[in-house]
């Protein structure tokens, strides 16, 4: 079948109405936040010297969770596949959501909130393991269903967590969630109806549809500081992201390299910075200073909206990357996306060293180094 040739998996109407109507719930959702939410007091390694809303995780949650369950209620009949895999999915968001939001109000252990992450990551691995990993022509991997559960686990929790470590700059998280969102809610849109099963897909489409225009509405009340959508939505967007890629390689419309698209800049940040912390001696759980996306701010740039305009850019840069990798699998039968995927983490691997140099060139990190950035939990 050519790419051309089929219709998409749920109407252009519903399209519109997922995006629209939960961008348009979670404005006032947000207002609500920011009338009487819970919020986010100035600290020592924080950004911001008033008192500011960090619940617009839960504005974003709960527009999501309405504007479904609307249309599930009223339109359900013309969306195809039955509710069960949407249904896993939005629990599973949902419960790491709302996990969040209690460490927002009561700070949670980290190693109790690990461990509950871990928890919840081994049930939803187990089951939308993957069964083979795809190296390139010729070089498919069988696993072990242990083995391919600990290895999904790993990437949810990495995933997840990536995303709760990167969103200590306005707009850099919540854009880019926004981003992954409305990019796998095109593929599962426009893939679904050429496989034999992308039919059932059809909630979890919903699903990714509603959490993006809850993203987008959200956006503008982060990217200029009036909330922030702490662990809540971090969390919440992290699992959806990291468990949709694994549902769609699971229904055979993308495979398990695709996420790693989706976030590869800030995955690279992550990683390279907790190495760094490791082979320095560091405490790896105590919370810094030390991102590339912090230091940029404290040294290059204090604009939170240009660093995450670049930042926004990158991850839209790599996710065409995994696009096109995917559209030369589909039109030549030539499975290049792991290798698309290797090159460009090298590549943001090689710019996060240069650039972390150049940073650090005439002023050395200090444990006592102040910042202009809210730090993340957890490095």
């Amino acid at each position: 079948m050519s790419i051309s040739s089929h219709s998409w998996l749920i109407s252009p109407a519903l399209v519109l109405l997922g995006l629209a109507g939960s961008a348009v719930a979670a404005v006032l959702f947000s207002l609500l936040v920011l009338w009487g939410g819970p919020v986010d007091r100035p600290r020592e390694r924080g950004a911001h010297t008033t008192p500011t809303p960090t619940s617009g995780g839960l504005a974003i949650m709960a527009a999501c969770g309405l504007v479904t369950a609307i249309a599930l209620g009223l339109f359900g009949n013309m969306i195809p596949g039955g509710w069960f895999n949407g249904a896993l999915l939005f629990g599973f968001a949902s419960l790491m959501g709302l996990s969040g939001a209690l460490d927002d109000l009561i700070d949670l252990p980290p190693k109790l909130r690990l461990g509950f992450q871990i928890g919840l990551c081994l049930l939803f691995a187990w089951l939308f393991h993957v069964d083979t990993l795809t190296f390139g022509p010729g070089m498919t991997v069988t696993l072990h269903p242990v083995i391919s559960t600990l290895g999904c686990t790993l990437w949810l929790v990495l995933g997840i967590n990536t995303i709760n470590f990167m969103d200590g700059a306005n707009g850099l998280a919540s854009g880019t969630q926004s981003l992954a969102l409305v990019v796998l809610a095109g593929l599962i849109l426009l893939l679904a109806p050429m496989v034999p099963l992308g039919n059932d897909l059809g909630v979890v489409l919903l699903i990714c549809l509603c959490a993006a225009g809850a993203h987008l509405g959200f956006l503008p009340f982060n990217l200029t500081g009036k909330a922030f959508q702490g662990d809540a939505g971090a969390l919440f967007a992290g699992a959806l992201i990291t468990g949709t890629s694994l549902v769609v390689k699971a229904y055979g419309i993308g495979s398990v390299w695709f996420g790693g698209f989706l976030l590869a800049p800030l995955i690279v940040d992550v990683v390279l910075t907790l190495i760094t912390r490791l082979r320095q001696g560091k405490d790896v759980m105590r919370p810094h200073k030390e991102h590339l996306y912090q230091l940029w701010l404290q040294r290059r740039d204090p604009s939170h909206f240009r660093l995450a305009v670049r930042v926004w850019l990158l991850c839209a840069v790599s996710s065409a990357v995994g696009l096109a990798a995917r559209a030369v699998d589909l039109l030549y039968q030539i499975d290049i996306r792991f290798a698309c995927l290797t090159t460009v983490i090298l590549l943001y691997s090689l710019v996060w060293g240069r650039v972390r140099r150049e940073l650090l060139k005439n002023q050395p990190l200090t444990t006592s180094s102040s910042s202009g950035v809210t730090a993340p939990e957890v490095p």
